[in-house]
């Protein structure tokens, strides 16, 4: 799901120790996902900012949760110019099918933009987003920047395991101890 590439670089929001950027996003039913990466437009992003990316929980409400799923490791800032960079995940994360995530990015040290194309560009790919938010101090409030992203995944498929039924069980040790039967039979001749 994401955004990029972007169209341009006409608009952004200031990320700082003191500002946090979130998005939401919902993926469908169906099957699991594993998070490969996250890739964010930053501009200004030199040695002495320390970004923080996460995904976070969804409590229901319009603002991210305070559990943090996965962290990200920084990639190695490249200056001044405008780029886009891949955070990848400091451990595994499985996205559960049908459920909201939250995208969550400010800093711990020094301060970027997090870029976007003017005017903003709706995020699109298998999950739906699900709003922005941005947050200057204690609380969240809406935002009509759709920053550019992209959070890679890869689909888990296969059969589901499931508890065979009762019968099912019984069907197969009945067969089972048949074939015991008839090995024990050949052998007596």
């Amino acid at each position: 799901m994401g955004n990029l590439p972007e169209t341009n670089d006409d608009d952004s929001s200031g990320i700082s120790t003191s500002n946090v950027k979130a998005l939401a996003f919902t993926l469908p039913a169906g099957n699991n996902y594993s998070l490969d990466n996250a890739i964010l437009r930053l501009g200004g992003y030199a040695t002495g900012e320390t970004p923080l990316v996460q995904i976070r929980n969804d409590v229901g409400g319009s603002d991210p949760g305070s559990t943090v799923l996965a962290t990200f490791t920084n990639p190695t800032p490249q200056g001044l110019g405008v780029f886009n960079y891949t955070f990848t995940p400091t451990g595994p994360l499985t996205f559960a099918a049908g459920t909201k995530y939250w995208l969550y990015v400010t800093s711990t040290s020094g301060g970027f933009s997090w870029n976007a194309s003017g005017p903003s560009t709706t995020p699109t790919g298998i999950a739906t987003s699900s709003g922005y938010r941005l947050s200057s101090g204690a609380s969240f409030s809406p935002s009509t920047v759709f920053n550019s992203f992209q959070i890679n995944a890869t689909e888990i498929t296969g059969p589901v395991a499931s508890t065979p039924e009762p019968g099912a069980i019984a069907a197969l040790s009945l067969f089972g101890l048949g074939l015991l039967g008839v090995k024990g039979r050949r052998n007596e001749g």
